[in-house]
């Protein structure tokens, strides 16, 4: 034990020696304290198994504790070695005269703790508390009545008598080898009942009469109890409130379902406007370069959308039927600039603002360099669709991880679990 001492402190000297100032110089100082960290679990094992090996004593549990079961490994000299032996060691072992005033003591327990809710023994009209263990469970106990008619075994009231009887308990008490019987009376008299349940007991048996009668198709409640009006009615289950409270659930999850369904709509809307906007930029600038002004292209844009509609070669789209309320708004005699703000307005997005505010600015001041500018606009609408391309596909992948790593749990369950059940056999 203490060359491992020796050498725990040896390394340790030798770590703070060591200058950590080249890499190899750095190897040896953690060499050193794995070495030393090693060399110091080494001592502490061995100064257990060394303790374990001398004068062996293992403390006996007090009475009622029960067995104390230990596990060893018994080495014999020649013969065996490390060999797992399980022990039990009984609980301490009384004299007679212990395990008598045990009993004695368990008796006087038993008086206390035996009336539970009840007054004393001579008014019982609660169920009795029978313990099974007494004295901190150094003594067993039980129980035998004299009228199971009165008392099921654990104690409580199977029925109650109409007057005063008296019932014999027999308590059988033992402690380890010592055994004694200790009977007591009770008496077990009539529960006080409430003007309630007495004026019950008293319907019950009006009806018990009608029930005797022989070919009766019915029995008639009674209207009158001692002189007093009697009404009746059906115990049944209000069930009004859960009506209410799912009507108000259907309706709190309906109104929630249309906010979802609004916000889905709207979301969208927005993404098929983001991708139609750089056609759209584009479309324009190529009719603009072939020498038309912004009105006729602009309708030629928004007359084509709609021939391509009603032939049903495409779906609906958000933003080129924003176009055509914009014509219809000018052929309706709304002015031409206040219709291209309106345009941006409805569309609720910024680039479609700048579109519109682009327009409106070159309808003023003339179309010179319009044609540069939607160039221009082309290209950094062309570069956000491709950076809303890429964010699109990132949400995609987040949404995959869940599924993912649930089969991935699912493929670990299938690999690990016959495993583990194979090292359990």
């Amino acid at each position: 034990m203490k060359w491992y001492f020796a050498g725990a402190l040896t390394c340790l000297v030798v770590s703070i020696c060591i200058k950590q100032r080249t890499k190899l110089q750095k190897i040896y100082y953690q060499a050193s304290v794995v070495l030393a960290a090693a060399f110091l679990l080494a001592a502490i094992v061995g100064m257990a198994d060394g303790e374990e090996k001398k004068n062996m004593q293992i403390a006996r549990n007090e009475p009622g504790q029960g067995t104390k079961e230990k596990e060893f490994v018994v080495d014999i000299a020649g013969e065996m070695e490390s060999y797992p032996l399980n022990l039990e060691i009984l609980e301490k072992k009384l004299t007679k005269a212990q395990r008598r005033a045990y009993l004695e003591n368990a008796k006087e327990e038993l008086d206390l703790s035996v009336l539970g809710e009840n007054p004393s023994k001579d008014t019982v009209s609660k169920a009795l508390f029978l313990p099974d263990y007494l004295q901190g469970g150094a003594v067993e106990a039980s129980y035998r009545f004299s009228d199971y008619d009165i008392f099921h075994g654990d104690g409580t009231i199977r029925q109650e008598p109409l007057e005063p009887t008296v019932v014999e308990v027999t308590a059988e008490l033992t402690c380890q080898e010592e055994a004694s019987l200790y009977q007591f009376p009770i008496c077990v008299v009539p529960r006080e009942k409430s003007l309630q349940e007495q004026l019950s007991e008293k319907l019950k048996a009006m009806i018990a009469k009608q029930n005797e009668q022989e070919n009766a198709a019915y029995v008639k409640l009674p209207d009158e109890l001692e002189g007093k009006e009697v009404t009746w009615r059906e115990n049944t289950v209000n069930r009004s409130f859960i009506v209410i409270f799912l009507g108000l659930a259907v309706a709190v999850g309906m109104f929630l379902r249309e906010k979802e369904d609004e916000k889905r709509e709207r979301i969208k809307r927005e993404r098929q406007m983001m991708i139609d906007y750089p056609d759209i930029v584009g479309k324009f600038s190529l009719l603009l370069g072939a020498g038309m002004n912004i009105p006729y292209a602009w309708e030629k844009i928004a007359l084509a959308y709609q021939k391509k509609r009603e032939c049903g070669e495409i779906d609906m789209r958000f933003a080129y039927e924003e176009m055509l309320g914009t014509l219809y708004e000018i052929r309706d005699g709304i002015g031409e600039l206040q219709a291209y703000e309106n345009f941006g307005n409805r569309c609720q997005l910024s680039i479609y603002r700048r579109l519109s505010a682009l327009i409106v600015q070159n309808v003023r001041k003339g179309s010179q360099g319009m044609q540069k500018l939607l160039e221009q606009e082309e290209w950094e609408a062309y570069e956000q669709r491709k950076a809303h391309a890429r964010r699109l596909g990132e949400e995609a992948g987040t949404k995959l991880l869940l599924p993912m790593g649930t089969m991935l749990a699912i493929v670990l369950a299938i690999l690990v679990i016959p495993a583990g059940m194979a090292l359990n056999v």
